[in-house]
C-alpha cells in the first residue's frame, strides 16, 4: 500500500461519518441523498440531453465517454443538485462557506471505453498545495458498480498534497468507488483518481458531477458567458452566490463597489445583474 493510502470507506447516510471519511480518505459516498422522484427526473433529462447531442452530431466524448456540459441550461433538475443541502454541508467542511461552483457536467460511461488517466481535481493548480481548493460531487443516476466503470480512487492521496507522477499513476492500486443510486460521491480535489472502465456488454453508467472551487479560483465553466438569459434571472440569491455573481473580498466587481459596501464582510449580498448582459 502507498504511504500515503488509507482504508476505502463503506457507503454510509451518516453525515458525521462521511466528514470524516472525507477527512482520512479524501472521498465519502453518502447514500439516500436523491430521493426516487427526483433520481427518475434526473435520469430522464439525462438521457433527453444525450439523445439529443447525439441527434444533432454535436456529442462530445472522451475516450469513450460522453460529457454533456452547462446543464444549468439543460434542464431544471439540476439547479436543485448545484446547492444541495448534503454537498453544501461537505463543501462547507474543506471550503469554507464562500465556495463558487466551478461547473456542473453529466458523464456518461459506455462499456468499451478506456480508462482515464489517474488525476486531481485541481491539477491546474501548481503543486505543493498547502490545503484543499476544489471539490467534486458526483450524484449517481446508477447504480455505481466495478464491472461499470465506477470511479476508481486511491484513498488517501489527498494527503500527497500533489498531482501523481507518471510513475506513480502507473503503479498506483486504485479501488472503486461503489454505491447504489442515488447516492453522492464527494471527492477532496486534492484526490488521486480516474474514470474506471465500463466492462459491461451493453449497460451506460450516469452521473451528474459538479466541480466546485475556493472563491478567488478562476472557474472552469465562463457562466457570465454561457448561462441563458432566461435561467439568469430566474437564479435565486444562493444560486447567484454559487455561480459568482456576488462581491467577495472586493473580488467580482462590476464598475467599482457599491456605495453601501464597506469591506466588512465577506460577501455583498445578492447583486442584481438582470440586464447586465446581453441575451
Amino acid at each position: 500500500m502507498d504511504s500515503f493510502s488509507a482504508a476505502p470507506p463503506a457507503p454510509t447516510s451518516d453525515l458525521v461519518t462521511a466528514k470524516r471519511d472525507l477527512s482520512e480518505s479524501g472521498y465519502c459516498v453518502v447514500t439516500g441523498v436523491l430521493k426516487p422522484s427526483e433520481l427518475d427526473a434526473l435520469r430522464r433529462r439525462s438521457d433527453e440531453n444525450a439523445d439529443a447531442e447525439n441527434a444533432s452530431g454535436t456529442a462530445w466524448f472522451s475516450r469513450g465517454n460522453h460529457r454533456i456540459f452547462m446543464l444549468l441550461n439543460k434542464g431544471e433538475e439540476y439547479l436543485g443538485l448545484v446547492g444541495h443541502e448534503t454537498a453544501s454541508a461537505l463543501n462547507e467542511a474543506l471550503l469554507g462557506p464562500d465556495f463558487l461552483l466551478s461547473s456542473i457536467t453529466a458523464h456518461v460511461t459506455h462499456p468499451g471505453n478506456a480508462a482515464q488517466s489517474l488525476h486531481t481535481d485541481q491539477q491546474y493548480i501548481p503543486g505543493p498545495w498547502p490545503y484543499v481548493m476544489a471539490t467534486q460531487a458526483c450524484w449517481m443516476l446508477d447504480d455505481f458498480t466495478e464491472a461499470n466503470g465506477a470511479t476508481q480512487i486511491l484513498p488517501g492521496s489527498h494527503l500527497a498534497g500533489r498531482p501523481p507522477t507518471k510513475d506513480e499513476a502507473k503503479a498506483a492500486r486504485t479501488v472503486p468507488a461503489t454505491g447504489p443510486a442515488g447516492s453522492l460521491l464527494f471527492l477532496d480535489g486534492r484526490l488521486w483518481h480516474r474514470a474506471g472502465v465500463n466492462a459491461t456488454a451493453r449497460t451506460a453508467r450516469r452521473g451528474v458531477f459538479a466541480h466546485y472551487c475556493l472563491p478567488f479560483i478562476r472557474p472552469q465553466e465562463n457562466v457570465f458567458r454561457s448561462l441563458r438569459s432566461d435561467v439568469r434571472t430566474r437564479l435565486s440569491p444562493r444560486l447567484r452566490q454559487l455561480l459568482g455573481y456576488d462581491i467577495w473580498e472586493g473580488l467580482g466587481m462590476v464598475d467599482g463597489l457599491p456605495a453601501d459596501w464597506m469591506g466588512t464582510g465577506r460577501r455583498s449580498g445578492p447583486t442584481n445583474v438582470d440586464g447586465l448582459f446581453p441575451g
